[in-house]
């Protein structure tokens, strides 16, 4: 019975995480599908670069998500105009930190694409990854 009771609990925990999962899931999928569409890489090429652009747009909205864990949190306030000055600040801060850290990555994943892209793609690739899809 306390066997059951776990994998109930477990499966209650997945049902109520698992959609936003799902969905950050999703628009990463359809981003990668979008750049890799519009790269027009061979087949071989494709193969090598996907791990590493699914590599680069989970680092980047790993490095996002502190500052829209707090948008969320805070979404109440932004909306009716009321944020404390601390808020401003905790708000203001985390987005600074985020946008430190950017250019680091995108250094780095810029670096590791032209392994197997050209500099041309490499660069295409990154511009793409940027777009608004919505």
């Amino acid at each position: 019975m306390k066997h059951f009771m776990h994998i109930a609990v477990m499966f209650l925990s997945l049902t109520v995480i698992s959609p936003s999962f799902a969905q950050a899931g999703k628009k990463r999928d359809t981003r990668i599908a979008y750049v890799l569409k519009n790269l027009r890489l061979k087949a071989d090429v494709q193969e090598k670069f996907k791990p590493l652009l699914e590599a680069y747009l989970k680092e980047l909205s790993d490095l996002k998500e502190p500052y829209k864990a707090l948008k969320n949190e805070l979404d109440d306030a932004i909306m009716t105009n009321k944020l404390t000055a601390e808020q401003c600040d905790q708000l203001f801060e985390t987005k600074q930190k985020q946008e430190d850290k950017e250019p680091a990555l995108n250094r780095k994943h810029y670096a590791k694409f032209k392994t197997v892209l050209t500099a041309q793609q490499a660069y295409k690739a990154m511009k793409l990854s940027d777009d608004k899809l919505e």
